[in-house]
């Protein structure tokens, strides 16, 4: 068989891609984060309200500490989604594991995220523990929370909020951090976003998922699952609403998309899972009675659970999103 020299090889193939465009094919390039725009309250404000908020998610929930397996596994995992964002978009990201049995998740502004057991061992793979993951983080990224806070308060009160925030006091912070959306109730740590905000986070953690080597598909599989526990579904539906067409949504964006070869196996999520199914979980119901008597608190505290902030280093706090 005749070799083509690579000069033959570069024409062929330029000729064959005026050949597929001629034909009315569309040649689709890898899919790339969308620019997240700007928010009302700036970047310093929505990392210490994130920090604000989160610490009082350790007052207010039971928090596994930094040196259990399974945080450890949840930041290593974590820290391979937010490579894929441009320095410039990013944030000062956070991970955090709840021994709560519900499956849910949760980000904060700024970049605190917090996951829990539930999920971890709900999730058949690491694909789709990572499809969580990446839509949280898909909320970060887009300032979901500071825009909505934006489209309710006035300067004055976006002013009240900062200040509350940066030097206030307890109340004045629960305070605030329900004027920008986000609350603590009976099933604890509660955000406002509409379908909208959803379905961006869709968009946005299907291409953060593809970017780490992760098939977005999973995301979509994930939720379906969820979505066929039907109304005794779990949490994280009835703080996620669904946008309409989830799945079938996720699926039609990334099916233009270039094929890869995806990550699929992985011993360490296998065995993390595995170790999950065997610490003692608690309930909403659970979480929301020792909220009041000021147990988790305690119990933090006790097992080395503490919220120590690593933004002040981090790269991700050098550059401010536009």
């Amino acid at each position: 068989m005749t070799q083509l020299s690579p000069s033959l090889k570069t024409i062929a193939r330029t000729v064959a891609l005026l050949v597929l465009v001629s034909l009315g094919h569309t040649v689709v390039g890898p899919p790339q984060l969308p620019d997240p725009g700007s928010a009302s309250i700036g970047r310093d404000q929505q990392v210490q309200l994130g920090f604000k908020a989160a610490s009082q998610v350790y007052e207010q929930m039971p928090v596994l500490p930094d040196s259990s397996a399974e945080t450890q596994y949840i930041r290593k995992l974590g820290k391979k989604l937010v490579a894929t964002i441009p320095s410039q978009y990013s944030w000062p990201f956070e991970f955090h594991v709840v021994p709560q049995k519900e499956i849910n998740a949760f980000a904060l502004p700024g970049g605190p995220m917090f996951v829990n057991v539930g999920t971890i061992t709900a999730a058949a793979n690491e694909p789709e523990l990572a499809g969580v993951m990446a839509h949280e983080m898909s909320h970060v990224y887009m300032q979901h929370s500071a825009k909505q806070a934006g489209k309710t308060q006035t300067t004055s009160e976006i002013a009240g909020i900062a200040g509350a925030i940066l030097g206030g006091t307890t109340r004045g912070v629960f305070g605030s951090l329900a004027q920008a959306g986000i609350q603590f109730g009976a099933q604890g740590l509660m955000l406002k976003y509409s379908r909208t905000d959803e379905a961006q986070a869709d968009s946005v953690g299907a291409v953060i998922l593809y970017k780490a080597g992760y098939n977005p598909q999973s995301m979509a599989d994930f939720f379906k699952k969820l979505a066929a526990e039907g109304s005794t579904g779990p949490q994280f539906l009835s703080d996620h609403p669904n946008p309409g067409n989830r799945e079938a949504a996720i699926q039609k964006e990334i099916a233009t998309w270039p094929r890869r070869t995806y990550s699929t196996a992985s011993p360490s999520f296998n065995a993390v899972r595995q170790q999950a199914t065997g610490i003692k979980v608690y309930s909403a119901q659970e979480i929301a009675q020792g909220a009041k008597s000021g147990e988790w608190a305690r119990v933090n505290k006790q097992n080395g659970a503490l919220f120590r902030p690593a933004a002040a280093g981090s790269p991700a706090s050098a550059k401010t999103p536009h």
